[in-house]
């Protein structure tokens, strides 16, 4: 729902009345959204209320001077510009701000870290259930008329600065925007970045190309990235805290191959009959039962990711998929004999790093609910 300076709305179990509202473009997708600047009738308090119109969910935060992202992971980044401001707020038509957004294990709390010109700032908040958030009086005005560009009922705040120099707002406005592109209008949230389909999917260094479509209606998505082999396959380890079931890299054929198999999908990162940096993430059902190539692969690449899952996938996954066909049941090729490379030992240095950085604090940064 779209709200007005001036309304009164009940969050949380808290009063709030709206004195300021942002709207925001995500240039990386063209995602449009607002944010809404509220101070809490009881307390003064100044919090920022953003709402996810695909997902039908909120989120409530605050700033904060220091924090460390220790216990969260990266979900989302981008540059966001600032294409409508009313009422109390200290920004102004044309304004931009590079973001990053990471959640907690939980992937309740959240963290934003917005990157402007003078500096980066921190927010932290945590997400709400539509039925939490309800509108309790409608501003006098109706709906529009409170929104008159920058000069809004509370006077003219957004044609001079983007901050104020006040301590108390420093950053209450300008950290927490960031943080609405995880809940933007297109629903660019993509929670649970431990699932590396997910990850691609949301991340700015990864192209979408193309869906290979397999049997048993599955299918495989190609991504393409600027990165060389060894810089994606590592981002991608620390895309899902090194949750990883097995990978390896093919030291044979003079093919460079990673393979990753996690507990529900199978990723071959590789480069292409064009040199390409190429990724591509199935479900281990897709390719227990489909026996296509990746995408503009070599011949060698084709054949490490098919040994490889083999070795690896195949014999667990009979007791999921076997009422299955299956090319594999034919297979006649050499297995891949287990090592620990590189990337295997990145992998377990990460997901040991996530594991540390939970444990010491306890779970993220206590402002839920």
């Amino acid at each position: 729902m779209e709200y007005s300076v001036g309304d009164t709305l009940r969050v949380d179990g808290g009063i709030y009345e709206v004195i300021g509202k942002i709207q925001y473009k995500n240039l990386d997708d063209g995602c449009c959204w607002f944010e809404y600047r509220m101070i809490q009738q009881n307390s003064g308090n100044e919090k920022w209320l953003s709402y996810d119109s695909i997902y039908r969910e909120y989120s409530i935060s605050e700033v904060i001077r220091n924090s460390s992202i220790s216990g969260y992971h990266l979900v989302d980044s981008g540059e966001e510009k600032v294409i409508g401001a009313w009422g109390a707020v200290d920004v102004e038509v044309g304004d931009r701000a590079k973001f990053k957004e990471y959640e907690d294990s939980t992937e309740e709390k959240i963290l934003s870290v917005e990157i402007w010109d003078d500096g980066e700032e921190l927010s932290v908040g945590y997400y709400l259930d539509e039925d939490e958030v309800s509108l309790q009086r409608r501003n006098s005005q109706g709906t529009n008329n409170p929104y008159q560009g920058s000069h809004g009922v509370y006077g003219n705040y957004g044609n001079t600065q983007r901050k104020k120099s006040s301590s108390s707002l420093v950053g209450i406005i300008t950290l927490f925007t960031g943080l609405a592109v995880v809940f933007g209008m297109c629903g660019a949230i993509f929670s649970g970045s431990k699932v590396i389909s997910k990850y691609l999917k949301k991340s700015n260094y990864y192209e979408y190309i193309t869906s290979i479509t397999g049997n048993e209606g599955q299918k495989a998505d190609v991504y393409r990235t600027s990165m060389d082999l060894d810089l994606a396959v590592k981002d991608i380890i620390d895309g899902i805290e090194g949750k990883t079931e097995a990978i390896q890299q093919n030291t044979d054929d003079g093919d460079n191959s990673v393979a990753i198999l996690t507990s529900k999908e199978y990723c071959l990162v590789y480069v292409s009959e064009d040199n390409e940096t190429l990724i591509q993430v199935s479900t281990r059902k897709y390719v227990y039962t489909t026996d296509s190539a990746p995408y503009h692969s070599r011949n060698n690449t084709y054949r490490y990711y098919r040994r490889f899952y083999y070795s690896k996938g195949y014999t667990g996954d009979m007791g999921s998929f076997g009422k299955y066909s299956t090319p594999y049941s034919t297979f006649d090729d050499t297995t891949v004999t287990s090592s620990t490379d590189t990337y295997s030992s990145y992998a377990d240095s990460v997901r040991q790093a996530s594991v540390t950085a939970r444990q010491s604090s306890g779970g993220g940064i206590s402002s839920g609910k």
